[in-house]
């Protein structure tokens, strides 16, 4: 518990009522979600509320045991559409299935013109998304032995409103684990996501390292990967082939059910101040394009906004050249706090921490986080290495739409966010896979189109003091 704490991996303290949803197992009207205490001594159990409103009734947090039996990744804070709380389960029943059954492998779950479909299978890697990605695929390829039907056929906990994760929600179980499993602890291999990537490719999760894979840059023009029953096995990656794996989620207590229209972001033609409000497509106090909005001011800010074009450097080494990666290290302690901060690390908000720790561990040079922590534009100088997720969301964002917000190449950019003492993560823009590559790597000459970049952001919102950000990460 004080692991998770420390590490900022929040337990919520606050009652959720709802109205169980038609399948699953009926509930009474204005039932709470029930959490039983957890069996596991690495897993924290259940809040108990015996406050002044409370009744001592067990709530709900990550860590603690759904109703359905599943441990409890993820607390959205609120009831969403899709409901509140993600609990999940291990099919341990069986392994070594597709994606998609004989005979399908080359047939889209989504249909319509290129921009749409893009569109809907960007949308389709959110977290809530997850059931409508099974439903979806189920609907299109019908009964048979592969991940999304035998997942929608799971029962467990009493419960039949299971299903494959998005290839978000995945993240948050793998994210999970490595927060609070021993690394022998987590199943090797990789694991499914009810995600589509191309219309013969479909997003997984490397549960060794978390590595989220859609093999497009390998496999798209040699059969995809939905028929393959076992990952491939990358250039220069000591992980084996291994079975696909599934993990069976659940979402309570039940939302509108309404899924979101699909996303189109675009430019709005607005101009917006430091303190907001802002929205996504509006050009940033800075001069960069809004990207992000967490809906409530965070300890990092509330926006997050994309450094001009002109800022992009390519070809800088993530890590100061001259430096041995063995001595010279970003996360100082040794055992699990250097794992359990790499995780951290690549959440949403952490960018800043992560340049200010690499800026701090290296000093002067020419390296990415010092490039981006000395950029200034238009009397703005605070800005920084975007962490992995923050990375993703620009792709997905200004990228992954008809006519990108903000120009990029389909190449590989760095992130602040440590892999491990040789490697950092990275995004490549072509198709938005992440990718380890070593600290040193400057992706051949700075000439050539797939060379490593880095674009810097910002974050900004109302009440946000910069000189406290380190605060909300982990020092070195």
């Amino acid at each position: 518990m004080k692991k998770l704490l420390a590490l900022g991996l929040t337990i919520s303290a606050s009652l959720s009522v709802s109205v169980m949803g038609s399948r699953g197992r009926p509930a009474e009207s204005m039932s709470l979600p029930v959490c039983a205490s957890s069996t596991s001594p690495s897993i924290p159990g259940p809040l108990v509320n015996n406050g002044p409103n409370g009744n001592g009734l067990s709530v709900c947090g990550v860590g603690a045991r759904g109703p359905g039996g599943g441990t409890i990744v993820y607390d959205a804070g609120e009831l969403k559409w899709w409901g509140r709380y993600i609990e999940f389960r291990r099919v341990t029943a069986v392994a070594g299935v597709p994606w998609a059954p004989r005979g399908s492998t080359e047939m889209p779950i989504y249909e319509g013109d290129a921009a749409s479909v893009q569109r809907l299978r960007v949308d389709a890697k959110a977290v809530g998304m997850g059931a409508t990605n099974t439903r979806a695929i189920v609907a299109k390829y019908g009964p048979g032995r592969y991940a999304a039907s035998i997942v929608d056929d799971f029962r467990a906990g009493g419960y039949d409103d299971w299903f494959l994760p998005s290839k978000d929600e995945l993240n948050l179980v793998y994210n999970y684990l490595a927060m609070t499993q021993h690394p022998d602890q987590v199943p090797d291999g990789p694991a499914w996501s009810s995600t589509e990537a191309w219309k013969n490719i479909a997003w997984y999760q490397l549960f060794e390292d978390g590595t989220q894979f859609s093999d497009s840059y390998i496999l798209a023009s040699k059969g995809g990967n939905k028929g393959r029953p076992i990952n491939i096995k990358y250039p220069g990656t000591s992980f084996p082939s291994r079975s696909y794996q599934m993990y069976a989620v659940r979402a309570f207590p039940k939302g509108t059910g309404e899924v979101p229209p699909v996303s189109l972001p675009a430019l709005t033609g607005n101009t917006c101040t430091n303190q907001g409000p802002c929205v996504v497509g509006d050009i940033g106090p800075a001069g960069g394009v809004v990207f992000y909005d967490a809906s409530t001011t965070k300890s990092w800010g509330r926006y997050l906004e994309v450094s001009p074009k002109s800022a992009e450097v390519i070809g800088w080494p993530w890590r100061k050249p001259g430096y041995d990666y063995q001595a010279d290290l970003i996360y100082t302690q040794d055992g699990d706090f250097a794992r359990l901060a790499r995780v951290k690390s690549k959440a949403i908000g952490m960018g800043a921490a992560n340049t200010s720790a690499i800026v701090k561990a290296y000093g002067p040079g020419r390296y990415a986080a010092k490039y981006a922590a000395d950029y200034a534009v238009n009397g703005y100088d605070d800005w920084f290495l975007p962490s992995a997720d923050e990375l993703d969301v620009m792709y997905n964002v200004l990228y992954a739409v008809e006519e990108p917000l903000s120009p990029f190449a389909p190449t590989y950019y760095w992130s602040s966010s440590e892999y491990d003492l040789k490697n950092a993560w990275t995004v490549l823009f072509r198709s938005g896979q992440r990718f380890d590559r070593e600290g040193w790597f400057t992706a051949k000459d700075t000439g050539k189109p797939n060379a490593m970049r880095v674009r810097p952001i910002r974050a900004f919102g109302p009440t946000v003091d910069i000189s406290t950000r380190d605060s909300a990460g982990i020092k070195p």
